[in-house]
């Protein structure tokens, strides 16, 4: 591997560990949602991420899904009877979309 750094400046010094931020999201535990990265302490599924995102939704687990949501998981819709059983992969690309009445 080829060390692409700049040299330091005359008196320069490199950071040490304590010195550089902590990096809080686990990339193994993050799906990006509408083109942002989410990190997630545990498994989800469509159901839960979207009861999450839009708040106001149904609990996963209840029969009532909220109307006019659709959800694409790495670019496939899910159809909304499946939501409950889909699990979310780490790394997925998710896209919720609500439908807004209005001109």
């Amino acid at each position: 591997m080829t060390d692409t750094r700049t040299p330091h400046a005359a008196g320069a010094r490199a950071a040490e560990t304590a010195d550089l931020p902590a990096v809080t999201t686990d990339p193994d535990r993050s799906v990006t949602v509408n083109g942002v990265t989410r990190s997630w302490t545990q498994d989800v599924t469509v159901a839960a991420l979207v009861a999450d995102l839009l708040g106001d939704a149904p609990a996963p687990g209840t029969a009532c899904a909220p109307t006019g949501v659709a959800v694409a998981l790495d670019d496939a819709i899910v159809p909304r009877g499946l939501w409950e059983s889909t699990p979310v992969p780490s790394g997925a690309r998710v896209e919720v979309v609500t439908a807004v009445q209005g001109g």
